[in-house]
């Protein structure tokens, strides 16, 4: 039954289409990947704290990755652990809180959410939509941190192309290309890369280690391999057709702990380490997407989407020498996304404008060891209906009201709950904006929380996380083209799901997140372009039984500045900074508290256009003062870094 109402909703899907114009702008971004569209200073994004990320700004910072791309906005902190994989948190959330979407589609894993994000590389992103906190109920359920869209590159009119190279130190190399083509009807956009790094060389001020003695980092190397294909039709001026092709491929070290993790038994060890461990990871990624859009002749429009996405994970783990697998302890996994989802939207002109979304997904999940022996398997169907109006009732007043209902249909239960959201826009004065919200979301237990148990049992004891965003703040425009962003967000979560000290996932009783968020950019000089930011954050767990106070590995404050600079001779400059402190973490039981050093990373760019603008060179420097920093206890990243690469744009 639940596959025929995926075939109904996606034959629907299909024949149906977007919010807005349906013609398509020849901008070169696939506009059919949107979930949400909402004007600049209208509309639901407006309301909440939304960032946009473009290819140009993905350019300047000289980012190969999504988590390069977006590690420097305000509320986001990207984090490299003892899995090895950066991880991109959000206001003190994980990463399996925050909803990864593909041109509006699930782009995660089935099992637990999460994703590596070093694997998505940047060549065909034409924007990434990235909304923190409370966002919009089109979205469904899940996302209790915040949403990440990435929305694709499109063919523009005539042929166009790219291609480039990269190197790197410690043999890293990285080798790109992308081609389109577009009629008034047709459009087509490709690209493929491939990344290769033998090791990242560790801080010449990093102090040995009993088990890492500096210069390259151990199993550290990386490499991935991402094809891209999108296709869009366009057969009359209200209908437009759209296909999306992604292949990903990729292989890494899981670097181990610096430091022996304490042994119970021996009672020897440094107790805030983690155990060590010699693991590899593969991983092998398809999504497919069909997406449509048309606008009827009335009011009313229709837009959808319908998607499969399959992941295999293969974690070995080995002895010391990298040599001899451990097969009991090796996990090789497969899962499956499916689903479709379909908006319907009435424009009422002056009175607003009313969103239907309606989703249906399938998840399947199943797992062996390196033997073969099922370990476990489970899967769960997801559906949602959501309901959104926007309007305008006075001329400087903005509102926003949504609802929406979600169900979660697994083997042993059936779990339903409800979301919404409320937020205001008010332009005080000429160049002063306003902006409060609150939004209730929920998220329900992942694949891996409820099946991967140790007794094999199904974890029905776990319930859906509920989370409450709390948000207000002001945009000024000040004196010298300088626009000012100001912040202020609460969180409450009740039934937060985390592993314990015993490695077993439970509901945490209440978490509490709350902090400040401060922006600001400066476009008085012609050739200058500057920005900086500022995020406080505390993040305290409030369970009553709680043995703790602050959650680790949640830094409180973070500060980035940046700056692009137009030189002579078609030169520009770029410089990031960011600073970090205040990230504590636990012992192995959670009895004693401990803090990470601060971090301060200084990263510069220079670009030289050759060839009137066809040819573009560039040398760069990561972590430009060497430092020695970890942003997980034990685990020390990439020391000073240089590179340097080409790109003919033709």
């Amino acid at each position: 039954m639940k596959y025929q109402f995926i075939a109904v909703l996606a034959a629907i899907a299909m024949m149906s289409g977007t919010v807005g114009l349906a013609t398509a702008a020849d901008d070169g971004v696939f506009r059919l990947g949107e979930v949400v569209v909402s004007g600049e200073k209208t509309g639901v994004e407006a309301i909440g704290t939304t960032h946009k990320v473009t290819a140009a700004d993905i350019e300047k910072r000289g980012a190969r990755s999504l988590n390069e791309a977006i590690n420097m906005l305000p509320g986001v902190q990207v984090r490299t652990a003892a899995d090895g994989a950066p991880r991109i948190d959000m206001r003190g959330f994980r990463t399996r809180h925050v909803k990864l979407l593909l041109n509006g589609t699930p782009f995660h894993g089935t099992n637990d959410g999460q994703f590596d994000p070093a694997l998505i590389s940047v060549e065909n992103i034409a924007e990434i939509v990235v909304t923190t906190g409370g966002g919009s109920e089109l979205y469904g359920s899940g996302g209790n941190a915040g949403v990440i869209n990435i929305i694709t590159k499109k063919g523009t009119k005539g042929a166009h192309g790219s291609v480039g190279t990269e190197l790197s130190e410690v043999d890293a190399s990285l080798l790109r290309a992308t081609g389109s083509y577009g009629t008034e009807k047709f459009d087509m956009f490709v690209s493929a890369s491939y990344y290769e790094r033998e090791a990242y060389r560790l801080s010449n001020h990093y102090g040995e280690e009993e088990f890492e003695g500096g210069d390259e980092r151990e199993n550290s190397d990386r490499d991935r391999k991402n094809l891209f294909a999108n296709l869009g039709y366009q057969p009359t001026d209200a209908t437009l057709l759209g296909l999306t092709f992604s292949y990903l491929k990729g292989e890494r070290g899981k670097m181990p702990s610096a430091l022996e993790g304490y042994n119970k038994k021996k009672k020897s060890g440094d107790t805030f380490a983690k155990t060590i461990k010699y693991q590899r990871q593969e991983d092998e990624e398809l999504n497919v997407q069909l997406a449509a859009s048309h606008n009827f002749a009335g009011p009313l429009s229709v837009k959808g989407w319908a998607y499969f996405n399959t992941l295999d994970s293969d974690e070995k783990e080995y002895d010391e020498t990298y040599t001899t697998l451990n097969r009991g302890k090796s996990v090789y996994s497969e899962t499956e996304i499916s689903g479709a989802n379909l908006q319907l939207a009435y424009d009422l002109q002056d009175n607003g404008r009313a969103t239907l979304g309606l989703m249906v997904e399938d998840d399947d999940y199943e797992a062996e060891d390196g033997d073969g022996v099922k370990l476990d398997s489970g899967d769960f169907q997801l559906y949602s209906a959501s309901l959104e109006y926007e309007v305008a009732p006075l001329d400087k007043l903005g509102v926003v009201l949504g609802a929406g209902a979600h169900w979660q249909d697994r083997e042993s239960d059936t779990e339903q709950d409800f979301s919404y959201l409320v937020g205001l826009t008010y332009d005080l004065f000429d160049g002063t904006r306003l902006k409060a919200s609150h939004a209730r979301k929920v998220r329900f237990p992942t694949l891996r929380d409820l099946y991967d148990t140790e007794d094999g049992t199904i974890n029905d004891d776990l319930t859906a996380e509920t989370t409450w965003h709390y948000e207000a703040g002001i945009e000024q425009v000040l004196p010298a083209k300088t626009l000012l962003s100001l912040t202020g967000f609460y969180i409450d979560i009740e039934d937060y799901i985390e592993k314990d000290a015993d490695d077993v996932r439970r509901n945490y009783e209440e978490y509490e997140f709350y902090g400040v968020e401060v922006a600001a950019e400066n476009r008085y000089f012609d050739r200058l372009f500057l920005r900086a930011s500022y995020s406080y954050m505390s993040a305290e767990d409030k369970s009553s039984d709680t043995e703790r106070d602050e959650l680790q590995y949640r830094p409180e404050h973070k500060v980035t500045l940046e700056s692009t600079c137009n030189l002579l001779w078609g030169m520009t400059a770029y410089a990031g900074a960011q600073y970090i402190a205040n990230s504590y973490h636990y012992n192995y039981d959670e009895t004693e508290q401990d803090e990470l050093s601060d971090i301060f990373l200084v990263d510069f760019k220079l670009n030289k256009s050759a060839a009137n603008g066809a040819i573009d060179l560039y040398l760069g420097i990561d972590n430009v003062f060497d430092e020695d920093y970890e942003q997980s206890y034990g685990f020390p990243l990439a020391g000073r870094t240089f590179y340097g690469g080409a790109t003919w744009k033709f």
